[in-house]
């Protein structure tokens, strides 16, 4: 995750926050949630919920710091000790482990391309 390398904590917390990001839309993408009729919403912590209920503290955890990180992204002063950001930086280590435990379940339950179980054509 590219915030490890981050001094600032502002900055720490704003790249773990886009990491978390991008681990949402991994399990959107697997579920097809954001291709639904009714997902009308673009917010990830919205989409994610009604991907993968499993996923629902996730969402609204990282959904609590959304107007932090879009403070950050404006340029907003937000105050963001050490502490709290490497807080942070760990829970999303922790969510994206979840998001690799469900990918790699997924595709352990997908049969390999060309897999025919043994039957010919």
């Amino acid at each position: 995750m590219q915030a490890a390398g981050e001094r600032d904590p502002r900055e720490r917390f704003r790249a773990a926050y886009i990491a978390a990001l991008r681990g949402a839309g991994a399990v959107i993408a697997l579920t097809g949630a954001d291709a639904a009729p009714r997902a009308r919403s673009r917010n990830a912590w919205v989409l994610l919920q009604s991907a993968a209920p499993e996923f629902v503290m996730w969402s609204d955890y990282f959904s609590a710091r959304s107007e932090t990180r879009a403070a950050l992204e404006a340029g907003l002063d937000r105050d963001i000790d050490d502490d709290e950001a490497d807080e942070f930086y760990s829970r999303v280590g922790a969510f994206l482990h979840d998001v690799e435990d469900l990918l790699s379940a997924s595709a352990r339950l997908r049969p390999a391309p060309g897999w025919t179980n043994g039957m010919t054509g």
